[in-house]
């Protein structure tokens, strides 16, 4: 079975027919580690699946550091929906973390699902929904935990984190200096002592 048909099938029932009216038009593109996928500025022209990979999402703060606001695996969508729903540039970018490979649905296509299967806008809107609960979790961790919560909500949730950025990546991430980072996983080391 085809990916993106495993993917969408897990969200609700989708049938061959339904996927081919997806599928002929799917983009398959490979990303290097380091190379973006989208950078800030540029308009986001498609929703896309990670089949392989990792990625970051980031912005540049007005003193000029990147501040990364979330991540995407294998088996999930990433996209900047603001400039994707708006057709206007992105704040924001998106970067391999490692080498990766990703299924591009095309802007148009997306539309064009919406618009005539009542199915695919229903898939849409739970995509969208994933999307949504993805991003309000990072600004729900750094509006009601302290720094110390918000390392081990990851440890529990996320712990392939821990071993896929860099601790200056996920200091960011994180809403707070290396340092602290350091400082926080140290104090952790010696509870379990």
């Amino acid at each position: 079975m085809h990916p993106l048909h495993s993917f969408f099938a897990a969200l609700f029932p989708v049938t061959e027919q339904d996927m081919a009216l997806v599928l002929p038009y799917v983009v398959p593109r490979t990303i290097a580690k380091g190379e973006h996928l989208l950078e800030a500025g540029q308009v986001c022209g498609a929703v896309f699946f990670v089949t392989a990979g990792f990625f970051r999402m980031y912005y540049r703060s007005s003193e000029g550091h990147e501040v990364n606001c979330r991540f995407a695996r294998a088996n999930g969508f990433l996209t900047d929906y603001q400039s994707f729903l708006t057709q206007q540039p992105s704040r924001y970018s998106w970067q391999a973390v490692q080498a990766a490979e990703v299924l591009a649905l095309p802007y148009e296509l997306v539309q064009r699902l919406y618009r005539e299967s009542p199915r695919w806008d229903h898939i849409g809107r739970l995509i969208a929904e994933q999307v949504y609960q993805q991003l309000n979790e990072r600004v729900e961790l750094l509006q009601f935990y302290t720094p110390l919560q918000r390392y081990e909500y990851v440890q529990r949730y996320q712990p392939d984190l821990l071993a896929q950025v860099s601790q200056a990546q996920l200091a960011s991430y994180l809403g707070v200096q290396p340092e602290s980072l350091s400082r926080i996983r140290h104090r952790l080391g010696q509870q379990k002592k």
